[in-house]
């Protein structure tokens, strides 16, 4: 029994995998607003539970030493019952 042989295209093109060595980088602008979801993705995304994190939140008119116990809609609350609107909050440090 002969087996049939297989068709094989003829491969001539060059392969060009080098990347350039002149790269240049542009610096983005980021939105205030886009940084603290950020900061709030990371912090619900951490390892362990969110209520265990101790947070500094900034906002116009307060500072909050506290810990954060969930996301509601536009709205942090916090562990002292504080409910605080995302858009208020100028930085959160943790």
């Amino acid at each position: 029994m002969n087996k049939k042989e297989i068709f094989v295209n003829e491969f001539n093109n060059k392969l060009n995998n080098q990347v350039s060595a002149n790269v240049e980088f542009k610096e983005e602008v980021v939105n205030e607003d886009e940084c603290i979801y950020s900061k709030l993705d990371k912090l619900f995304n951490t390892n362990g539970y969110i209520f265990n994190i101790n947070v500094k939140i900034i906002t116009d008119n307060k500072t909050y030493d506290t810990k954060i116990a969930n996301k509601i809609g536009n709205n942090i609350i916090t562990l002292d019952n504080d409910v605080i609107n995302i858009s208020d909050i100028k930085d959160i440090i943790f």
